[in-house]
């Protein structure tokens, strides 16, 4: 019955004070990082949301507003269309310098991120026809 008692001091018993302080700082730490990479990883998922809806946008503002065989590239502009979610779709065409019928078209769709403008962009070169 003596060999009982010899396995259980007393005063041993449970934790010390540091070790649950130890402990409760290695969670701390733990969770600060795992909410850290859940928070960056919530923004990228935003940010890849926002540029394909940017990327719908455009295509959805291609088809609304085609680019057609004309003699007038200029009337290929379009000025700032608003489309759900706060997204802006606009087209221009940047006059001919050198007269050589080749114009640059520029689309573009710009958004509003967390007060930061934010646009994306696609540059075409558009062939005016002869006007003869």
């Amino acid at each position: 019955m003596n060999h009982l008692k010899r396995h259980s001091k007393p005063g041993k018993i449970g934790f010390t004070l540091v070790e649950v302080f130890l402990a409760v700082s290695l969670m701390s730490i733990g969770l600060v990082a795992m909410l850290t990479a859940v928070s960056r990883c919530l923004a990228v998922m935003k940010s890849a949301k926002n540029y394909q809806t940017a990327q719908w946008t455009l295509n959805k503002g291609d088809l609304d507003y085609p680019i057609v065989a004309t003699n007038d590239v200029k009337s290929l502009e379009v000025s700032p269309v608003e489309y759900p979610g706060g997204f802006t779709f606009s087209r221009e065409v940047e006059d001919d310098e050198d007269k050589d019928q080749l114009y640059v078209m520029r689309t573009k769709v710009s958004w509003s991120d967390h007060s930061k403008e934010m646009s994306e962009e696609v540059v075409r070169y558009v062939l005016e026809l002869s006007k003869d």
